[in-house]
């Protein structure tokens, strides 16, 4: 990821309200060897890694995402990117974090693929539900037990603001249409609990797929993929190590933070490539 900074603009906001929107500091970043532009705040919750991996492992090319606490628009933008065949409907909460999200899908030329809703996942239209062909989520993942950040946004995207991941599951599973993948990005000491929730709410099938930062290093994260109404058996798949010896990406983390599909594909399915 490539970054500029600038000291005020247009594309910021601060205060939570969305009236000094223009007094936020951002910078304006790239993802995908630059195929993707953003604009997010120089404080607070940024896109990176996690962002990218999630949309890679989207393999659905054609009919309808869900895009769960989108932020600034990463995953939603990166899946467009790739994927030109679907459409996506992005939620956020947050006021001036949803104003840049919607600068960044203008910005890349997604405004007609791509339509942002500022709302709260307890409270979704009732038109969403079970509607989508594939929702995925980067929650608040961080226990709630731990220091919160102080930085107001970072805060939210950490630990949330009054919801719990049993919150974004259910809204996950309620939006999906029978038989749709679910896809969850998290740390890997809560995939046990996700798992679970998964399991508790209707959503089965379960592929865990573990993000390793280095050879020899346990997981940080894991991407987690469920099916509504399906109770067959799931996977724990090889995953990826993000990182090589000499701490740059390794050959195939390249090849994603460039623009590849990462498969999370049920062992019992074919592999589909997506166009």
């Amino acid at each position: 990821m490539t970054t500029d900074k600038s000291p005020t603009g247009n594309e910021g906001g601060g205060a939570g309200d969305g009236d000094d929107l223009e007094m936020m500091q951002v910078t304006h970043d790239h993802l995908l060897k630059a195929s993707v532009r953003i604009t997010q705040p120089v404080d607070g919750y940024r896109v990176g890694t996690d962002t990218v991996l999630l949309a890679a492992s989207i393999s659905t090319d054609n009919g309808r995402i869900l895009d769960l606490g989108t932020g600034v628009g990463g995953v939603a933008l990166c899946i467009a990117h790739r994927l030109a065949g679907v459409e996506i409907t992005a939620v956020e909460k947050d006021t001036d974090i949803a104003k840049l999200a919607d600068i960044n899908i203008t910005d890349n030329g997604f405004a007609s693929r791509i339509r942002l809703i500022k709302g709260d996942v307890t409270s979704l239209p009732v038109v969403l539900a079970a509607s989508f062909d594939h929702v995925i989520s980067n929650p608040p993942y961080h226990d709630v037990r731990g220091t919160r950040p102080r930085n107001r946004t970072r805060a939210l995207a950490h630990m949330g603001d009054g919801t719990s991941l049993e919150d974004w599951v259910r809204a996950a599973i309620w939006a999906a249409k029978p038989r749709a993948k679910i896809s969850f990005i998290c740390r890997a000491d809560r995939a046990a609990e996700l798992i679970t929730l998964f399991e508790t709410h209707g959503a089965g099938e379960t592929l865990v797929f573990p993000l390793w930062p280095r050879h020899s290093s346990p997981a940080g994260r894991v991407i987690i993929q469920a099916r509504r109404g399906v109770k067959g058996p799931g996977a724990i798949l090889p995953g990826l190590v993000i990182q090589n010896d000499k701490g740059g990406y390794s050959e195939m983390a390249s090849g994603i933070m460039a623009g590849d599909a990462l498969f999370v594909i049920h062992p019992a399915r074919p592999k589909t490539t997506p166009n």
